[in-house]
């Protein structure tokens, strides 16, 4: 069961289009979404129905006219289910095939979503695996730093190579706001640290 709104994050990571691409879709081809404000921040989601046209677009619709990707977003958008659409006699687009596309990579941002946890009370909210205080947004960053799974893991076994995985769809799905800072562990190899110790993470 697939989450019924996106952010432009996740839509990205989905459907494999950068978030610059994804805003110039939704402004051009009038791709609906729905926008909120709290405070100067605008945050926009999207809905299912949304994704799956930004999954057309990735998939080839991107070489079409503008005005033929609008009618054919229109059309997707207003029959949810139909399974292919026939625009022209030389042209039918597969909806079913850009569903099942989106299904594996939807699954995976479930899964890393339900393995990892914020809670005011752990470490003040900052996203930990579940079970542990491992910040998720650290491992993250090792990784995209080039430190080997192997290194990671044996510096923190309670991890596993799925939730290494689980960290790098968390961390492109759910950016952290703000520059980034440099850590305390930037340029080394992380140490072991036994379970006893996890709760000396800060």
């Amino acid at each position: 069961m697939h989450a019924s709104e996106f952010t432009p994050a996740e839509a990205s990571w989905v459907t494999g289009l950068s978030v610059k691409v994804i805003n110039r879709v939704v402004e051009d081809a009038a791709v609906p979404f729905r926008a909120t404000r709290a405070g100067r921040r605008r945050r926009w989601y999207l809905p299912y129905s949304s994704l799956v046209c930004l999954q057309l677009y990735a998939g080839g619709l991107n070489r079409l006219p503008l005005r033929v990707r609008k009618d054919v977003f229109w059309r997707v958008l207003h029959q949810p289910h139909q399974k292919q659409l026939k625009y022209t006699e030389a042209l039918i687009i597969d909806v079913d095939a850009a569903r099942t596309k989106m299904t594996t990579r939807l699954e995976e941002l479930e899964r890393a979503t339900r393995t990892i946890e914020s809670d005011p009370e752990i470490m003040q909210g900052t996203p930990v695996f579940q079970g542990t205080r491992i910040p998720v947004y650290l491992i993250a960053e090792m990784l995209e730093r080039g430190v080997s799974s192997k290194e990671i893991l044996d510096g923190y076994p309670s991890l596993t190579r799925a939730m290494l995985d689980h960290a790098r769809v968390f961390a492109a799905t759910q950016p952290k706001r703000g520059r980034p800072v440099t850590q305390r562990w930037s340029g080394k190899n992380p140490l072991r640290h036994k379970k006893s110790k996890l709760t000396d993470v800060a």
